[in-house]
């Protein structure tokens, strides 16, 4: 049959998008196939007579989450567009990322929660939902001197989806490398290293050095022993207990020190959220990219720009 005209174009899209007519109606109406009904729908955007439009309260940077995906291998890169007030910037980043957890935690079964106060930000901010199956597992151990704390992340989250949770009552670092193999044969640490081999989902902020050195005690007590062989101007930022310089190496003799989950669990979770909400973690964030171990990723634009100036 002839091409349609873009009158009787618009008059298809106009009886689908604003009289909210079915396909089946509307093929009725014309006497045409619902394969051409589809057909001039989508002709009708193609030629400009339909324009799609979706409003969101929170605008992304597309161009940038292409540019970060291609860069750095990410699966899903959601930079937000920022504003002039940092501080409405900060909560949005969390808002948003809460939004995008909340909706793969819908057919995740284990997912693991690390400590931080963007990480309670993002629990704080979920939705109540009922997820009965799904397990919150806390992936490493208590920071000392964290006793401002009421509960486990992991409690808080489980609690708002009615889920299951395992926590993880040792400290995060443990100066005697010869403690963790033998906790690791405690029936109880086989349980949650099962959780870890397991592992559908996991989400996580970054720390630095200074955020380290804030807690007085861990600074005091297990600083120097810790960096003894790190120079401090090397460290770009800490994640998951782990430090790493900016090229996106991690210092290896650390990880005999860190109670939780091993890099090779992290690695193998095939979702691995991070979220950063501190636009002056722009180092932090570049040799944690460069690392691989981020797979999605929520920021703003404004430390988005800051990591690629930091990566020239």
């Amino acid at each position: 049959m002839a091409q349609l005209t873009d009158e009787q174009l618009a008059s298809i899209a106009h009886d689908f998008y604003l009289s909210k007519l079915n396909i089946a109606e509307i093929s009725q109406k014309y006497n045409l196939s619902r394969y051409l009904i589809t057909k001039a729908l989508d002709d009708a955007e193609m030629r400009g007579i339909v324009k799609i439009k979706i409003t969101q309260g929170i605008k992304r940077n597309q161009v940038l989450e292409r540019k970060f995906q291609k860069l750095f291998g990410l699966k899903e890169a959601f930079i937000l567009k920022s504003s002039e007030n940092d501080a409405n910037d900060d909560e949005s980043v969390v808002n948003f990322a809460t939004k995008q957890i909340q909706t793969y935690l819908q057919n995740t079964h284990i997912a693991g929660v690390t400590w931080g106060s963007t990480m309670r930000g993002v629990i704080n901010n979920f939705n109540e939902e009922n997820f009965n199956k799904l397990y919150f597992i806390q992936l490493l151990g208590h920071a000392i001197n964290a006793n401002r704390r009421k509960n486990p992340l992991v409690q808080d989250a489980a609690e708002k989806f009615h889920a299951k949770s395992l926590g993880l009552p040792t400290p995060l670092y443990i100066l005697n490398p010869k403690i963790i193999p033998a906790l690791k044969k405690e029936p109880y640490f086989k349980i949650v290293e099962n959780c870890y081999h397991n592992l559908d989902l996991l989400f996580t902020g970054l720390g630095t050095l200074d955020s380290f050195k804030a807690n007085p005690f861990l600074d005091k007590n297990y600083g120097p022993q810790l960096f003894k062989n790190i120079p401090e101007e090397q460290v770009a930022g800490l994640i998951m207990g782990r430090p790493y310089n900016i090229n996106g190496e991690f210092f290896t003799d650390f990880e005999k020190h860190i109670c939780g989950i091993s890099m090779n669990d992290i690695m193998q979770t095939p979702t691995r959220f991070c979220v950063v909400n501190n636009r002056f973690k722009s180092k932090a964030l570049l040799g944690a990219l460069r690392s691989g171990i981020i797979t999605h990723l929520v920021i703003n634009d404004d430390l988005a720009h800051r990591v690629l100036r930091e990566a020239e």
